[in-house]
């Protein structure tokens, strides 16, 4: 069967830097133009010109910002997509998600707030920083409560 190539596809066939399940990531940013994979745990933000997947095992605590993202494990943070935001049915988002188009599977779970951005809202100053008043998400209520099935701390959005 030939399978019709799409963006997303296309932009996941470069050899992917892989974060391995066992490993545990610890940075202030992430960044980069090429595929990134994270199938261990990452702390820190990222900031992509490219594709970032989330496997199943996969966890990021910080804000992500990359072209395409898809995610098949857990998210703690705010997500800034210019493209395609795709939640698996085993994926878990704590935050917010600003995207052009979001895709979910039955059985994603997402607890925060979307905002749809448009070719005008895209080229507004997305700051990181400032998407969490603009979301209108405060992280300081999520408390001192764990991600679900991983252990792992919800912490409050850094500024």
């Amino acid at each position: 069967m030939i399978r019709k190539k799409t963006e997303l596809t296309a932009a996941a066939d470069s050899a992917p830097t892989v974060i391995g399940k066992g490993v545990k990531l610890e940075s202030a940013k992430l960044s980069g133009t090429e595929p990134i994979v994270i199938n261990g745990t990452y702390l820190g933000d990222v900031d992509l010109d490219g594709f970032l997947t989330v496997g199943e095992s996969g966890s990021v605590i910080g804000n992500v910002r990359a072209r395409h993202i898809e995610i098949a494990g857990k998210v703690r943070g705010v997500i800034v997509c210019s493209g395609t935001v795709r939640l698996t049915s085993s994926a878990y988002v704590e935050g917010g998600i600003a995207t052009q188009i979001l895709k979910t599977d039955e059985g994603a779970q997402m607890n925060g707030q979307c905002r749809m951005m448009n070719e005008q809202t895209e080229n507004i100053a997305l700051e990181l920083s400032d998407i969490e008043g603009k979301l209108n998400f405060d992280f300081s209520q999520l408390g001192d409560a764990l991600i679900p099935d991983t252990g792992i701390p919800v912490v409050a959005a850094k500024k």
